[in-house]
């Protein structure tokens, strides 16, 4: 292997060989923008790995041929955005964060927010994400998550009347759901999603309402434990396009009303 010019011996460079090189030089204009995309561009290549030594700021400048102002801000920047993480001490330096899944969850849920991501188009997307979570649950779920569901079952019961309480034991049941599926970014984006949810299903909560959700989360336990997929999809898809039914009906006649 090929000794980079590194005398912290950065684990990112020692895994180039010979022929290779890791990172390429920038255009002048966009040096730190062209940090930023390398190593973002090795990332997904999969080329880096969570808890990789990238080396120190000075090491990192050296390799890239930039300022250590300009390394300084790029690092910065992929440090907000959860790419790396800084340690001090005697064994500190640049390393590649591990992941997050509650952090990537609350930043899908802020953009969209801010971006202004509609009603439908929000309800669309948890019927997409909970009907293939329902499948792979009938499919995956151990005892752990029968018992879990059941929990929560028991917590929706007891909170029907209660419309603010009741609707979040009640999306605590989806996502236990989505959970059962054993898929890490069906839970991220149905965590991120039930954030921009709440408000819009408190709205709409009555003890009526409530009673019927808590009947269909027992006709969906019932499936799961059954290993009935298909019938576990078609419950859940039938039961998120009534509530999208209504609560497109709901907006409708509030907007009027207006």
């Amino acid at each position: 292997m090929q000794k980079a010019p590194d005398a912290e011996g950065s684990g990112l460079t020692q895994m180039v060989g010979p022929a290779e090189r890791l990172w390429s030089s920038g255009k002048q204009s966009t040096l730190s923008a062209n940090v930023i995309d390398q190593i973002r561009t090795v990332l997904f290549a999969g080329r880096l790995a969570p808890g990789d030594r990238l080396g120190s700021e000075a090491s990192l400048a050296l390799q890239f041929g930039v300022s250590r102002m300009t390394m300084r801000d790029a690092l910065r920047s992929l440090q907000a955005s959860g790419v790396i993480e800084v340690k001090v001490g005697i064994k500190g330096g640049i390393f590649v964060a591990e992941g997050n899944s509650e952090r990537l969850a609350e930043t899908i849920a802020i953009q969209l927010k801010l971006i202004g991501i509609g009603t439908e188009e929000l309800l669309d997307t948890q019927i997409a994400i909970e009907v293939m979570a329902a499948g792979l649950a009938a499919s995956n779920a151990n005892s752990a998550d029968i018992k879990a569901l059941h929990e929560a079952l028991a917590e929706a019961e007891r909170l029907v009347d209660d419309a603010e309480e009741f609707t979040w034991a009640a999306i605590n049941f989806h996502g236990c759901v989505v959970g059962c599926s054993h898929n890490r970014v069906l839970t991220a984006q149905f965590r991120a999603l039930s954030h921009v949810l709440m408000p819009l299903y408190v709205r709409g909560s009555s003890p009526e309402v409530a009673r019927r959700a808590v009947a269909f989360q027992r006709a969906l336990i019932a499936c799961i434990e059954a290993r009935e997929p298909d019938a576990a999809r078609n419950l859940v898809y039938g039961r998120l396009q009534f509530v999208k039914s209504r609560q497109l009906g709901d907006l409708a006649k509030g907007e009027a009303g207006e």
